[in-house]
């Protein structure tokens, strides 16, 4: 192919042969004869590398609706429990598991849980010395019915020395050092045990400190009246064991009145729940219109399954049935989605009729849940129990997006098929060099036969010319 360019081009050089652009012609020449193959070539791998997109697209929102259906699938993320206190600033409430068991309670707090506090007797200031710069020791007895003896070592002997040292050993009473004058000369060393009457404590030491002669405060422990039984007592203002899966956390007594704690069933998730489903499926639904119509331009992917409407309407038929199933774990009087109010409208999408919902899980609250959940915590595609209408959608979900699913399939062909067309464009450019090279070699031979009748014309004229001018001679 060099040689023929190189002399060609010397033939142009000198004026001779055709004077045709042979390089130029030939090239188009080789490329007109190719070009509509590679276009079409060309508008494959666009059309396949759109589709992948199109698939993926489809692929995370079936994910995110899978996602959606997981969320639902448990006991514990539709049947949730409020609690509510008639009195908040007196008796605080708040739900602490699963088992909480729903009814209105009516209590009186008769008595706050307290601690024993006791002072020491007044020093002069923080560094006082109190053992004239010798070390000394504590004994602190904690418990009333059984009491524990703590030994605590002071080495540094002034109020400040004490008080740190009491609460290094970290035996149940905290110590605090205050000063109770203005004037900067009377500190105490106030001491303060558990809450509860059996965490009562007694102080000695080798030095008197002045805390047996100086009570604050007993221990007690907190009493309350529920529902008429009378006398319940705990060591600590929070009872976690009185009302099943309800902390009440008493702030203050008063015996002349009941305040009412209601536990009842708190359906707000369960509503959050539906309605996320349905927007996730409607978000859907819309998407695959766009990926499968071609004259949307609402996005760079609109379209893109455009070419490939029996995957768009595979998708879409199978992830409807999935929501219009029955439940493999029915309630006793609500089976499915459309049991409970979740309707599909003319336009593919679902909707929820206000009506029938709130009527069914006003009456049917738990067979909505046994529906949704088979009355089940943390299912898996492992597990052998019953599933409910969320664990099952979210199986048929799986199958679409897993990696033998038919996205992925179709996915995986369509990329091997750019593979196949990229071959083929190889191909292209090897037949189009040798149709280059074909003209090219064509289009010199004709340059030089050219060359050669130009040559032949010179020489007749020459000679005619020399015939006229003997003549004239």
């Amino acid at each position: 192919m060099s040689e023929i360019t190189s002399a060609s081009t010397i033939v142009q050089t000198l004026n001779a042969g055709s004077g045709i652009d042979i390089k130029n012609l030939a090239q188009s020449l080789a490329d007109a004869e190719n070009a509509a193959l590679k276009a079409r070539i060309n508008s494959k791998i666009e059309e396949k590398t759109l589709s992948i997109s199109g698939y993926s697209i489809a692929y995370n929102s079936i994910s995110e609706l899978s996602d959606v259906m997981a969320s639902m699938d448990d006991v514990r993320e539709l049947r949730a429990t409020s609690a509510v206190s008639s009195a908040p600033s007196a008796i605080g409430v708040e739900t602490n598991g699963d088992d909480v068991v729903i009814g209105v309670y009516d209590i009186t707090v008769q008595q706050l849980a307290q601690s024993q506090s006791n002072m020491s007797s007044s020093q002069s200031g923080s560094a006082a010395v109190l053992n004239a710069g010798a070390g000394f020791s504590i004994t602190v007895s904690l418990g009333a019915a059984s009491p524990v003896s703590h030994q605590v070592s002071v080495v540094t002997d002034t109020p400040q020395g004490v008080v740190d040292a009491i609460n290094a050993a970290d035996i149940g009473v905290s110590a605090l050092l205050i000063n109770t004058s203005s004037t900067g000369d009377d500190w105490r060393i106030v001491l303060d045990g558990p809450t509860g009457a059996d965490n009562s404590y007694s102080v000695s030491s080798t030095v008197d400190l002045g805390f047996s002669s100086n009570a604050l405060r007993s221990a007690a422990d907190a009493i309350v009246t529920m529902n008429g039984i009378t006398n319940i007592t705990r060591e600590t203002n929070s009872f976690t064991d009185l009302v099943p899966g309800v902390t009440l956390n008493l702030l203050e007594a008063d015996t002349s009145q009941a305040i009412s704690v209601r536990v009842e069933e708190d359906q707000a998730p369960m509503r959050a729940a539906v309605d996320g489903l349905i927007v996730a499926y409607n978000d859907f639904n819309l998407l695959l219109s766009e990926l499968a119509s071609s004259d949307s331009t609402l996005s760079e992917f609109s379209g893109s399954l455009s070419s490939d409407y029996s995957t768009v309407r595979m998708l879409r038929d199978r992830v409807r049935d999935a929501m219009l199933a029955d439940s493999s774990t029915p309630g006793t009087s609500v089976s499915a989605l459309r049991d409970i109010g979740v309707q599909l409208g003319v336009d593919g999408n679902l909707s929820l009729d206000e009506e029938i919902y709130n009527s069914v899980v006003a009456t049917n609250f738990d067979d909505v849940v046994t529906m949704l959940s088979a009355d089940t915590n943390d299912q898996n595609a492992f597990s052998l129990a019953s599933k409910g209408f969320a664990a099952d959608t979210v199986t048929a979900l799986d199958e679409l997006i897993s990696d033998t699913g038919a996205l992925k399939t179709r996915q995986s062909n369509a990329e091997l098929s750019i593979v196949d067309y990229e071959e083929r464009l190889a191909n292209i450019e090897l037949r189009l060099t040798a149709a280059y090279e074909g003209y090219l070699k064509q289009f010199a031979a004709m340059d030089t036969l050219v060359d050669q009748m130009q040559g032949i014309g010179t020489y007749l004229d020459s000679q005619f010319e020399m015939m006229r001018n003997n003549t004239r001679n």
